[in-house]
């Protein structure tokens, strides 16, 4: 499977434009991409970390969204 490479910049930005479609985001401030070990080629070879307004975590459907990207593309 070959994945779409991008840098950390475009991934944090395509990020962001979905994190914003998503309802109850709005506590999210912003998204750091950092890479991670990729264990299998289909796995993705990068992390988001959400910056949140206040003591919060991200709700699930934005981790759920990140992870999917994580499947579609890859850290260059």
């Amino acid at each position: 499977m070959n994945k779409e490479r991008k840098s950390r910049q475009e991934l944090e930005n395509i990020v962001m434009q979905e994190v914003r479609k998503i309802p109850d985001s709005d506590d999210i401030m912003g998204v750091t991409v950092t890479p991670r070990t990729q264990t299998a080629l289909h796995h993705p070879n990068w992390d988001a970390a959400f910056t949140m307004n206040g003591n919060r975590i991200p709700p699930e459907p934005v981790l759920r969204m990140a992870r999917e990207l994580g499947t579609k593309f890859d850290l260059a």
